[in-house]
């Protein structure tokens, strides 16, 4: 769906009211026992979670969380009760469910709605509610004693053991009773072989057509997604075609335009994949990554922020995404909105930074919305309510036109005092109408030129233009950061932005043209001799120019050290592709700075980092993507002995080589 995206800072310009929206509130902390804890930040933002499960009370562990809202506005949440171990099928699983009919701030007691006994398991529930009966469903996977996902075999009788099975509890008293049901030999086909409903929520489409998504293995191994479908309120279920390789837990989402987005987990990447249906279901597209949509292969969670907006409403276009927003490991737990059917996610709202896991999610009764997730991350089953004023919602309506938000960047590096340069804007229009041409206009501190406004076109949904505004920083600028205004004109609107650009002028410490390849393993370029120039500096700007050929661990593009005491450092490198800078001395640091997006593509790149008395920035391809308010540059890291473009240190330990081609290095003196 999308294709991967240049580094840039995110200047977010609402056009239309011609405001800037405010900077959403500090993310709430959930609370760790089990009565309300709200946000503290703001009386008018809602954030207020309860723990309806905790590891080791009752249960080794609790996990797999599902959560659904009742036409009459009662909400059911499931989730595993693993009773053993924290294990998946095979295992004495059962599945557990409770109640709210106040939006969550209370809840009944657990009750097993699937609970086999004798050590036979039963779990990752999907909870799926009819709006037209009130119907309540909770599919999950049923495995006969040993049976899992990984040796379950072929076949799909209803009376099979050896083979996991599609099973559901359905509820007509709104979740007080619970009656079961077996669909295996309905919606399996006998070739393959594990099979589970992915867990979460499933959908009801505005046809009345009931989906519940699955995953499954084939004999080779590969795992594939399918929608199981019911046009007959559950009384009959079919399974659609397939739709892979490379999927797992997956999700669905209508679309305003009836179209069902597939939003998938995957192993093969670190995005979720996407594909769509025209036929509610049936049929799939080929699963294409989304690149915004960064993932450590967990499930997740994405639904209609209103579903019952009408297609002419612009919230009908609104979705919502959850997951860990993370290429990493299973923390920072995320929640998106997507104002264009999930063509951009321009808004993210932090709700816990640790360890986090599985996470689903409904829309409450009082139009507010409600998370059930893994926290800890397999500590707690947490139940947060939120509303759009926490979530920082600002999506377009039809009064305030589209939403564009301007990226700036100069792709070569710093901007030269005194040198005509190029800074590059892109607008994304991240609403659902088509923008208006319009303008596009830099505004820059007295004595610079060429910041006359350029020609802005009509973006459409989603889409991304660049526009190059040719500026010249005048030749006494100083060697650091400078602020320039970006001014989108789109129509009749206008709005305005500041982002922060780096310039560089003055004499030069280190100016070493290198064109150098380095093999990642023992080559690497002596700068020793250069030490005495920069060591003194307290302030300045070092920049790389350089390209990879392979991701490694940790590579080194420049570094300084105390060679008798490697852990006095001032490090820039790309740890498995992502910048780095670090200051050090003596293991404490003063300055430790990360990007979040490889730069490890065999493409040329520049690195920069700028110490000035506000602080320490490190830039990216002329992008600010990490910031420290202590200012650390090689004066401030006494003792330094050596210093190499290639490798860490000169020791007997890790030499972190880096492999590649690095062009040309450079320190500029900030005078």
């Amino acid at each position: 769906m999308k294709t991967a995206r240049s580094l840039s800072l995110l200047l977010m310009a609402a056009l239309g009211a011609g405001l800037l929206g405010a900077a959403p509130p500090p993310a709430a902390v959930p609370s760790a026992a089990g009565g309300p804890a709200k946000a503290a930040a703001s009386p008018d933002p809602l954030f207020e979670s309860t723990v309806l499960a905790t590891s080791g009370q009752g249960a080794h562990t609790y996990r797999i969380p599902a959560l659904d809202t009742l036409p009459d506005g009662t909400l059911l949440a499931a989730y595993d009760r693993r009773n053993d171990s924290a294990a998946d099928l095979p295992g004495n699983l059962d599945v557990m469910v409770r109640r709210s009919t106040d939006n969550g701030r209370t809840w009944t007691v657990p009750q097993a709605i699937a609970d086999f006994g004798g050590g036979v398991g039963a779990g990752d529930p999907s909870m799926l509610v009819d709006r037209v009966t009130g119907r309540a469903f909770v599919f999950y996977a049923y495995g006969p004693q040993g049976i899992g996902f990984f040796n379950s075999a072929a076949g799909n009788a209803n009376n099979a053991v050896n083979s996991l099975h599609a099973d559901y509890a359905y509820s007509d008293d709104g979740g007080v009773t619970w009656t079961s049901r077996r669909i295996t030999q309905d919606i399996k086909d006998p070739s393959w072989l594990g099979m589970f409903a992915s867990s979460g929520t499933g959908i009801q489409l505005s046809t009345g057509r009931l989906v519940q998504q699955y995953a499954f293995r084939k004999a080779d191994g590969s795992i594939w997604a399918a929608s199981a479908y019911s046009d007959d309120h559950g009384g009959t279920w079919e399974m659609g075609n397939p739709v892979g390789p490379l999927m797992d837990e997956n999700k669905t989402v209508e679309l305003a335009d009836g179209r069902i987005m597939l939003n998938s987990r995957t192993s093969s990447a670190k995005t979720r994949l996407i594909a769509s249906s025209n036929d509610g279901g049936i049929t799939y597209s080929a699963p294409v990554p989304d690149d915004e949509l960064i993932d450590p292969t967990n499930n997740a969670a994405i639904m209609r922020y209103d579903a019952t907006a009408g297609a002419a409403r612009p919230e009908s276009h609104w979705l919502l995404f959850s997951n860990t927003a993370s290429t990493t490991t299973r923390h920072q737990l995320t929640v998106r909105l997507s104002c264009n059917d999930g063509l951009t996610w321009p808004t993210a709202r932090l709700v816990e930074a640790g360890g986090s896991a599985y996470s689903t999610m409904t829309r409450l009764a009082d139009g507010t919305f409600g998370l059930l997730y893994e926290s800890g991350p397999y500590q707690r089953i947490t139940f947060a309510r939120f509303d759009a004023a926490w979530l920082g919602a600002d999506c377009p309506t039809a009064q305030n036109g589209p939403k564009l938000a301007a990226r700036t960047a100069v792709p070569d590096g710093p901007l030269t005092a005194g040198t005509p340069g190029t800074v590059d804007v892109s607008v994304t229009n991240h609403g659902h109408l088509a923008s208006p041409a319009g303008t596009v206009t830099l505004t820059a501190p007295a004595g610079w030129s060429g910041t006359t406004a350029q020609p802005l076109p009509a973006i459409s949904p989603g889409a991304t233009v660049t526009v190059a505004v040719p500026v010249t920083p005048p030749a006494t600028a100083a060697t650091g950061e400078q602020d320039l205004t970006v001014t989108l004109k789109s129509g009749t609107t206008t709005a305005s932005s500041t982002t922060r650009m780096l310039v560089v002028g003055g004499s030069k410490a280190l100016d070493r043209t290198l064109a150098q390849d380095f093999d990642g393993t023992a080559a690497y370029t002596d700068l020793t001799t250069s030490l005495p120039d920069v060591a003194p500096l307290n302030r300045g700007v070092m920049t790389v120019r350089f390209r990879t050929t392979k991701t490694t661990v940790a590579g080194t593009l420049l570094s300084a050290s105390r060679t008798s005491a490697p852990s006095t450092n001032v490090t820039l490198s790309l740890n498995s592709g992502v910048p780095h800078f670090e200051a050090r001395v003596d293991g404490v640091y003063s300055a430790r700075l990360d990007g979040t997006t490889s730069l490890a593509d065999g493409r040329d790149h520049t690195l920069a980092v700028a110490v000035t008395d506000l602080g320490t920035a490190l830039y990216a391809d002329g992008v600010r993507i990490a910031s420290t308010a202590t200012p650390s540059l090689f004066g401030q890291t006494p003792g330094l002995s050596g210093m190499w473009a290639g490798r860490n240190v000169d020791d007997s330990g890790p030499q972190w080589h880096f492999a590649g081609r690095i062009e040309r290095i450079t320190v500029h003196r900030a005078d």
